[in-house]
C-alpha cells in the first residue's frame, strides 16, 4: 500500500452517495420552502388587493338593499294614500301614532329599569353588610 493514499483522501463511495442524497434532500426542502414562501406572499398581495374591492362591493350592496326597502315602502305608502278612502287613512295614521307611542313607552320603561338595576347594583357593592367575613 502506498502511504500517500490515506483513507481521508479517498472516502468510500457510500459516503459520497449519502452526501449526494443529503444535498438533494436539502435542495428539495429549500425548493419547497421557497415555493410556500412565494405562494404565501402572492396570496397576501392578492388578499390585500381584494379587500378594498370586497368592501366596495359590500357597501354598494348595503346601499342597494336600503334603497330597495325605502323605495318599496314609500312607493307602497304613496299608492295606498292615493287609492284609500279617508277613513282608512285616518285609521292608519292613528294606528301608527299609537304604535309609535307604545314603542317609545316600552323603550323608556326598559331604560328606567336598567338605570334602577344599575343604581341598586352600585349600592349593593358599597354596603358593608354584604361583605363576606374574613377568615384568619
Amino acid at each position: 500500500m502506498n502511504p500517500s493514499n490515506s483513507d481521508s483522501d479517498n472516502p468510500p463511495p457510500i459516503e459520497e452517495e449519502t452526501s449526494a442524497e443529503e444535498t438533494a434532500s436539502r435542495d428539495f426542502t429549500k425548493t419547497v420552502e421557497d415555493a410556500f414562501r412565494s405562494g404565501a406572499e402572492d396570496a397576501k398581495k392578492a388578499f390585500e388587493k381584494a379587500i378594498p374591492k370586497a368592501k366596495d362591493d359590500i357597501s354598494k350592496g348595503v346601499h342597494d338593499v336600503a334603497y330597495a326597502v325605502s323605495y318599496a315602502a314609500i312607493f307602497g305608502t304613496e299608492l295606498l294614500k292615493e287609492f284609500t278612502p279617508d277613513n282608512i287613512l285616518d285609521g292608519l295614521r292613528e294606528g301608527s301614532s299609537a304604535g309609535r307611542r307604545a314603542a317609545e313607552e316600552i323603550v323608556r320603561e326598559r331604560k328606567e329599569k336598567a338605570e334602577r338595576e344599575q343604581r341598586a347594583g352600585e349600592s349593593d357593592d358599597a354596603s358593608p353588610g354584604d361583605s363576606e367575613p374574613v377568615m384568619v
